[in-house]
This record gives C-alpha cells, sequence and structure tokens, in this order.
C-alpha cells in the first residue's frame, strides 16, 4: 500500500466546478480522487443530481457517486455580487470546468477569453452533449440521447433495421467524463512544460465514437455494421451452469482452447476435426456452442471455477452487483471502499479505478453538504467578513 502520507498527483490543484448532472460532475469526481481541491459552485436548492433518488436520510447515491471529495459554495447569479464571486475566486484557481449548453458562460461574462483575462494560463474545460461547432451544438442533451446519434442503440441492439438497445444508463457521461478528465490532465501537464493555458471541448458524442473505435472503424470501411450477437465466438461468451448460474470464458488462443477441452475433461472435443484450429472453430461456431453448452449445464458454477482455475483457462463467475460487492478482488485493490462521513454515516464506495506509487490518489469523502464550505472558500479567496456578510444579506450566496 501506498504511504498515506504522500501527495496525490494534484494536490495543490484547485478546480472551480460549475458542472451539474453526471458527465461534468464525475470528471470533476476524478480530479478530486486524484489530490485536487475541487470547489462545487451550485445554486440556490443544490444542483438538480442533489434530488435524484433522494431517500429520507438525504442519501442520493447519483449525487454521491459524481460527487465525493468536493466542496460546496452556493451562488446566486441572479443576485448582485454573485457573478463578482466567480470572477474573484478566478484567479485562484487552475481549472475551470462546466457543461452548460455552448454559450452560457460566454453570456455570464466567464467564457474562455473572459477567464483569460482575469488569469492568461487558466485552463477552461467545456463538456457538452453535441460538441461547440455544427448545427446541433446549441441544442441540449443527456446521456440517452447521445446514445442514440452514436449508433451505439444499433449496435448494442439487433442491427440497423432491427430493434435498438440502449446501453446502461449513464454510459455515455461516464465516458464522456472520462476523457474530459484525460483532457483536463493533459492541459495541466502542457501548462507545467509551456506555461500556457487552454480551451477544452468535451462531448458525449466524441466519447461514444471513442468507446465504439473498433466498431466504427470497421464500418467506415467496409459499410456493415453488424449488431449485437449473443455470442460472437463459442469459447468467448457464458455459458448456464446446472444451478442457474453462470461462468463467462476467455479462450481465445489455440493453447487456451486445449486447456479449456482439459479442464470440461473432454478429450473428443479437443480432438474433433471441426473443432481442431481456429477457423474450423469459428465455421462450426453454433456446433460448438451446442457441446460447450450440454457440458457446462452438468456442474453447478462453483464446481466449474475449480478445474478452469486449474487448467490456467481465463475466466469469471457472471456476477451481480451483490456478487461483485461481496467479491475480495475488488476490496483488495481498493476499488470498493469503506468511509466514515459527518452526515450519511459509514458508507461502502467506489474507489479510485488507479494505483499510483509515488502520488496516491484518494477518496476524499462524502458528496459535500450543500453549501457548507461557501464562508470558508471566499476566506480563502480573500473575501473579507463584511463582504461575506453583505453577499448573504443580499440573497447571493443563499443556500435555498
Amino acid at each position: 500500500m501506498a504511504d498515506a502520507n504522500l501527495p496525490s498527483a494534484f494536490t495543490g490543484i484547485r478546480v472551480l466546478d460549475f458542472t451539474q448532472a453526471q458527465q461534468g460532475p464525475f470528471a470533476t469526481l476524478l480530479l478530486a480522487d486524484m489530490g485536487a481541491d475541487v470547489i462545487k459552485v451550485e445554486p440556490p436548492g443544490g444542483e438538480m443530481g442533489r434530488a435524484n433518488g433522494l431517500g429520507p436520510d438525504g442519501f442520493s447515491s447519483y449525487f454521491e457517486g459524481h460527487n465525493r471529495g468536493k466542496r460546496s459554495l452556493t451562488l446566486d447569479f441572479k443576485k448582485p455580487g454573485a457573478l463578482e464571486v466567480a470572477r474573484r475566486l478566478v484567479p485562484t484557481v487552475d481549472v475551470v470546468v462546466e457543461n452548460f449548453r455552448p454559450g452560457v458562460m460566454e453570456r455570464l461574462g466567464l467564457g474562455f477569453d473572459d477567464l483569460r483575462a482575469l488569469k492568461p494560463d487558466i485552463i477552461m474545460a467545456s463538456a457538452s452533449a453535441w460538441g461547440r461547432e455544427g448545427p446541433w451544438a446549441k441544442r441540449g442533451g443527456y446521456d440517452h440521447v447521445a446514445q442514440a446519434l452514436s449508433g451505439v442503440m444499433y449496435e448494442q441492439g439487433e442491427g440497423p433495421g432491427g430493434e435498438p438497445q440502449a446501453l446502461i444508463g449513464g454510459f455515455a457521461d461516464q465516458v464522456g467524463a472520462m476523457l474530459l478528465a484525460f483532457g483536463i490532465a493533459s492541459a495541466l501537464f502542457v501548462r507545467e512544460r509551456d506555461g500556457i493555458g487552454q480551451h477544452i471541448d468535451g462531448s458525449l458524442i466524441g466519447g461514444m465514437v471513442a468507446m465504439q473505435s473498433k466498431q466504427v472503424m470497421e464500418f467506415l470501411r467496409t459499410g456493415k455494421q453488424s449488431g449485437f450477437e449473443r455470442r460472437r465466438a463459442a469459447t468467448y461468451t457464458n455459458y448456464e451452469c446446472s444451478d442457474g448460474k453462470h461462468v463467462a470464458i476467455a479462450a481465445n488462443t489455440q493453447e487456451m482452447w486445449e486447456r479449456l477441452c482439459d479442464a470440461l475433461e473432454a478429450p473428443e472435443l479437443k480432438a474433433d476435426p471441426r473443432f481442431e484450429e481456429p477457423f474450423g472453430r469459428a465455421r462450426h461456431k453454433d456446433e460448438l456452442v451446442a457441446e460447450l453448452d450440454r457440458r457446462f449445464r452438468r456442474k453447478s458454477q462453483a464446481n466449474w471455477l475449480g478445474p478452469l482455475d486449474a487448467h490456467d483457462v481465463p475466466h469469471a463467475p457472471v456476477l451481480d452487483y451483490a456478487g461483485m460487492s461481496e467479491h475480495p478482488q475488488y476490496w483488495a485493490n481498493g476499488y470498493l471502499q469503506e468511509i466514515d462521513t459527518p452526515h450519511l454515516g459509514r458508507m461502502r464506495v467506489p474507489g479510485p479505478p488507479l494505483h499510483m506509487s509515488a502520488t496516491p490518489p484518494r477518496v476524499q469523502g462524502a458528496g459535500p453538504i450543500l453549501g457548507f464550505h461557501t464562508e470558508e472558500i471566499l476566506l480563502e479567496a480573500g473575501f473579507s467578513w463584511d463582504e461575506i456578510e453583505a453577499l448573504r444579506e443580499a440573497g447571493a450566496t443563499r443556500m435555498a
């Protein structure tokens, strides 16, 4: 385990976060895990994600899943003084992140050119549904409709002309968020090397093209889109066991195929001329699926895991979230963790997806209580108590 006293990669980096919902907030959550001080700017009542699935105990999986480790500042831009607070904060931060429709920040006087006038090497990251150019640039958009435009619904479904099928909710948001965080990290590196800031533009559909790189490349070359197949290969799929549970296998080389036959105690399959080599297994896929399906149904999932492991066949039990959350591999690597929070008690949470030996990422805490850090942030930015009180009386920093 890394030394708990080591700084994280972005320790000392400050982020002014105007994002809401999912794509933007998850990007800044990743920065918070890497040690950045993320100041979440919210309107009175909080950003829209706070109310998503809100329970009587104040817990929202949607909000917590995208906002842990941040600080909350409330600003009402309809009240005098609020915009000036944002402008005074800009010189104190390294990165400004927003996911409004293109043009909103410019109308507020917080566009990239405005920010550069306040801090010449500022990094601004903008996340949108459709990108900042083109006929759809100023439309609103969310994950589901971005999936629709990207072609992935037919790829995950029955192919062109068939029934479309969406990916898990938030998939385009999460992919877009990770790419936005990568862009911000790259811009921070460039600023360190060259001393310049820049404007980063990320979008949901840009992320979906990247996520489908192989499939889109195949279509652009051949003009063909296949759609989802239950089994594209007989030895790279999952099979039902005698107890109704499933086991997944990934025996995609000749050596792995032979080891799979040994694990199944099926020398006759290894010797079968239809299945001896990869092209034969592809040609006779349906027949091989029937053979493997029959064999896997002879034992329970638990009784297959041992032989597959003993013969070094890449495999895994197919788990639901309950099974995943109890699997020791996630806890051993810190991909799932427990944290203590002042307002929601002890919680199990997703952990950082990366390890870094010298600058380890860490879960910085739960999602912030609305407006809890407002005075603290303003004091750090040089506001006096008299100014803070005046902002409060004007309603510029009201929480409700």
